[in-house]
C-alpha cells in the first residue's frame, strides 16, 4: 500500500490555523487532494490507496487532515464551504490551478462544497462511500446499532455525543500503543462480513498496517471533538446545494453499506446534474476495490 512521500507538512492559514496534509504517490504527478471521512485522518490515503497505483498513473495524492483531526487545527464554527476556503488556500501554497478531489464517507461534504465553490480549481469530483445531505426531520438509520447511536445523540442530545467521542477517542489512542494486529483483529469485530474481506485485503502488508495504526492515533490526536462536530454538521444546511456542483462527479457506493444506505446514495446522485454512479457489490470499504479503474479515470484526465 501507499507510503508517504512526505507524511507532514502543513501551511498556516489566514486566520491563524494550520492546515496539515501528507502526500504520497507520484510528486511529479498529476495533483489530486484526498480527503478523510469520520474520525479519520490523512493517514486514510496510506492504507486505503495503494502507492503502486498511484506511481502507475502518475498521481500525485495530496492528504489533509481535516479541522479538529490530525494535526490540523479545529474550527467548529466553520462549515463545508468554510473548508473549502482552506483547501483552496492549500492549492494556492502548492502553486496547484486545477485538481481533482477525492472525498471519502463523510469528506463528501467538503469535497463537493470545494467542487461547487471553486470549478475553476476542480477538474473532477470523487465520492467513494459517500455522506449526502440530511433534510430537516428526515429519518433514516445506518445499520449499526452504535453508528445509530451517535446520529440519536447528534440529533438530540449533543452535549451527551461530546462525552461519548471524547471517551471513544481516549480509547482509541489508547489502542494504538498495542499489537497492530491485536488492533486491526478489534476492529474487525464491528465491520460487516463485507467490510471485513474488503479491510483485510486493504491491511494485508506491513506498510498498510504501519499507515492503520498511524491513523487511526492521528484522528484520535485531539480528542473526539471533531467527531461530534461532523455528525451535528451533517444535520445542518450545507450551504450550497449538490445541484450547485457544475463539474463531473463520479460516485462509487457499496449496495451493502452500513454506515451510509446505498438509498441515500442514490438520493445524492440524483441531485447531481454530471455523475456517473456506481453502485456495487459490497460494504463501506467496497470501492476501493476499483481503485485502478479510480486512479485512472483521473489519470486519463490529463490526456
Amino acid at each position: 500500500m501507499s507510503t508517504a512521500i512526505s507524511a507532514q507538512q502543513s501551511i498556516t492559514l489566514e486566520d491563524g490555523r494550520r492546515m496539515a496534509y501528507a502526500v504520497f504517490g507520484d510528486p511529479a504527478g498529476q495533483p489530486c487532494l484526498f480527503v478523510h471521512g469520520f474520525s479519520s485522518s490523512r493517514w486514510l490515503a496510506g492504507w486505503a490507496l495503494s502507492a503502486k497505483v498511484l506511481r502507475r498513473h502518475s498521481v500525485r495524492l495530496v492528504a489533509v487532515d481535516r479541522p479538529g483531526y490530525g494535526l490540523s487545527t479545529a474550527n467548529p464554527a466553520g462549515g463545508f464551504t468554510d473548508w473549502a476556503c482552506d483547501a483552496a488556500a492549500l492549492a494556492g501554497h502548492l502553486g496547484l490551478d486545477r485538481l481533482a478531489v477525492i472525498g471519502v464517507s463523510m469528506g463528501a461534504g467538503p469535497t463537493l462544497a470545494l467542487a461547487a465553490t471553486r470549478p475553476d480549481l476542480v477538474t473532477s469530483t470523487t465520492i467513494l462511500s459517500g455522506m449526502p445531505p440530511v433534510g430537516p426531520g428526515e429519518r433514516w438509520a445506518p445499520d449499526s446499532r452504535g453508528d445509530a447511536l451517535y446520529w440519536r445523540l447528534a440529533r438530540h442530545a449533543p452535549w451527551l455525543l461530546r462525552r461519548l467521542c471524547s471517551a471513544t477517542a481516549a480509547m482509541t489512542g489508547a489502542s494504538t500503543r498495542g499489537d497492530a494486529d491485536r488492533l486491526i483483529r478489534r476492529v474487525e469485530r464491528g465491520l460487516s462480513d463485507a467490510d471485513v474481506r474488503a479491510f483485510r485485503e486493504l491491511v494485508r502488508d506491513a506498510d498498510a498496517r504501519t499507515a492503520f495504526v498511524a491513523d487511526l492515533l492521528e484522528s484520535s490526536r485531539q480528542g473526539g471533538a471533531a467527531m461530534a462536530d461532523d455528525l451535528r454538521r451533517y444535520l445542518q444546511p450545507w450551504g450550497f446545494e449538490p445541484a450547485d456542483v457544475p463539474g463531473p462527479v463520479r460516485l462509487w457506493h457499496g449496495t451493502e453499506d452500513p454506515k451510509v444506505p446505498v438509498t441515500l446514495a442514490r438520493r445524492l446522485a440524483a441531485r447531481l446534474p454530471r455523475v456517473s454512479a456506481r453502485f456495487v457489490p459490497g460494504g463501506h470499504f467496497a470501492a476501493f476495490a476499483y481503485q485502478e479503474e479510480i486512479i485512472g479515470e483521473i489519470a486519463a484526465e490529463r490526456r
